[in-house]
């Protein structure tokens, strides 16, 4: 039965062992993502979109009366109020809301913070209680210091977390209150950590989580860009591990475009045919729009570090 199944029919003894389950081991996906994944995107896509906040935290008190010791539950509560902040908040940016928002924003983090640490004792040993520790205290502005110490203490359990990586990641974003270059240096020594276990796929997985359809997509050759030979390295290690995956070189094609280098853009491009994953090219440059730019002679081609032009925000 489906995580999403096991919800709706209220058995919440199957969401406890098919987390249990994934969290115990390391299986993976057929990009090479990790499985537990799939218990994380079961709930924060349903939140968003059903927004009946008021059932879901009925249901929510009514597993934890049944479970008070569940880990599942604690894991999906935490995502719950997580999910309700932000949707209190709203999505503009930070100028633009009002200080009610941020009082509700605020006031549900809080809770979320709460619930992780009273359910550390039984839902520490997941990496999924790390990632969203991580995430809820750079979401609710604590210092760096203590960011840091909650990311050292999730590697040290688990070095290889692929989502313990991306959660820190976001603190090293300027936008975040880092410098240019620090998420650079992040990922670089995050692939040290999960080297044994991740190659150099981390690197190439780091960026594509910071890159977007949006005036912010990841470009080439600025100060804190990514280095685009690490990066080709970490794709070519990810296509070496997993083989037949279309998602990993619809992407290594995208940002082998931006990075200009025509001869990897052309190979990667007879071998994907029509199997083209639309989503993964940002708006400015699409499949089409590179094989154009692709053809073109070095000399008239645009310098890679061109900023894209009439992207919307997705």
């Amino acid at each position: 039965m489906s995580v999403h199944e096991s919800w709706r029919m209220d058995r919440f003894q199957e969401l406890d062992q098919q987390l249990q389950a994934l969290c115990a081991a390391d299986s993976r996906l057929p990009d090479g993502q990790p499985e537990l994944l799939v218990f994380v995107s079961a709930f924060y896509p349903m939140f968003d979109a059903w927004r009946d906040w008021d059932r879901v935290g009925a249901k929510l008190k009514k597993w934890r009366s049944e479970s008070p010791d569940s880990a599942a539950q604690a894991i999906v509560e935490v995502m719950y109020w997580d999910s309700y902040a932000w949707y209190g908040r709203g999505g503009g940016y930070a100028s633009s809301v009002p200080e009610a928002a941020w009082e509700l924003f605020r006031e549900r983090l809080a809770k979320a913070s709460a619930r992780l640490e009273e359910s550390k004792a039984m839902a520490g040993n997941c990496p999924v209680w790390h990632s969203l520790n991580i995430s809820t205290l750079i979401n609710s502005g604590a210092s760096r210091t203590k960011i840091n110490s909650a990311y050292a203490e999730a590697v040290k359990a688990f070095p290889a977390s692929q989502q313990v990586h991306f959660a820190m990641g976001r603190s090293m974003e300027v936008k975040w209150g880092a410098n240019p270059g620090d998420f650079e240096r992040f990922a670089r020594q995050a692939v040290k950590l999960s080297q044994r276990e991740e190659g150099d796929g981390l690197y190439a997985r780091l960026f594509w989580s910071r890159d977007c359809n949006c005036d912010d997509a990841l470009s080439f050759g600025r100060p804190g860009d990514p280095d685009w030979k690490t990066m080709k390295a970490g794709f070519e290690d990810l296509l070496q591990r997993y083989p037949d995956q279309i998602y990993n070189k619809n992407k290594f094609a995208a940002f082998a475009c931006r990075a200009n280098d025509r001869a990897t853009y052309a190979k990667l491009r007879r071998e994907l045919g029509d199997n083209i994953v639309e989503h993964l090219w940002p708006d400015s440059w699409k499949p089409e729009v590179c094989d154009r730019e692709m053809a073109k002679s070095p000399a008239v081609a645009p310098a890679r570090e061109k900023k894209f032009q009439g992207t919307r925000q997705t």
